[in-house]
């Protein structure tokens, strides 16, 4: 799992006090953090410097933080950063509203800074195992894919195979010696039966002989 320090947390926030208090809060939790004033420059910053978490607060100038959330939310889908919303706004359809345009967390401000940060912390957490997983599953459909293909291919026999000289059996890798036909199946995606090649018919089956006239 990454450090602290390979995180990036980027805050959008128009209040220089707060801004800067919460750089300084997160700093030194070891992320590397960046700050925007408004929503805008949030969506440039997104776009351009790729953060891990977003905080956010809703009532900023040019666009606001409910604006940003759902442009985000909707533009980057998956690959969208974690969304935490701060606002003045403490009713419950507020809430709902903030969830439901697609921030991950909200937080009603004045907000404790020791809870903000353990949401972080835990906003954290769920980017790195759901990257995890998508890996996971990616790693899971390469594995997948490549034995389909190794199932449609024949096996391959590699290195010196020792063959009797006389009965033709094979030997093994354990030093048994096996029949050649069972060797060959237990190594390759495929059922052997016997045959007679034209040669060998002609040979030990000869066609009979006809009789001369008048015999």
């Amino acid at each position: 799992m990454k450090p602290p320090s390979a995180m990036r947390v980027l805050v959008a926030e128009d209040d220089p006090y707060f801004q800067r208090v919460l750089e300084k809060r997160l700093t030194a939790e070891g992320y590397q953090v960046q700050t925007v004033k408004d929503g805008r420059e949030g969506m440039r910053a997104i776009v351009t410097w790729e953060p891990d978490l977003v905080i956010s607060d809703w009532m900023m100038p040019e666009v606001d933080g409910l604006e940003l959330c759902q442009s985000v939310k909707t533009g980057l889908r998956e690959s969208a950063p974690y969304f935490i919303l701060l606002t003045a706004k403490g009713e419950l359809s507020d809430r709902l509203m903030g969830l439901d345009t697609g921030a991950d967390d909200y937080l009603v401000k004045p907000c404790d800074q020791a809870e903000l940060l353990a949401r972080v912390r835990a906003g954290l957490r769920i980017v790195l195992l759901t990257r995890e997983l998508r890996d996971t599953i990616t790693e899971l459909r390469a594995a997948r894919s490549d034995l389909a293909t190794a199932k449609r291919e024949p096996a391959r026999l590699h290195g010196l195979i020792a063959i009797c000289s006389f009965c033709k059996k094979a030997r093994a890798e354990d030093d048994r010696w096996q029949d050649i036909d069972q060797y060959l199946a237990d190594r390759a995606q495929a059922d052997f039966t016997h045959g007679i090649c034209p040669e060998c018919r002609a040979t030990h089956y000869p066609p009979p002989q006809r009789r001369a006239s008048g015999e």
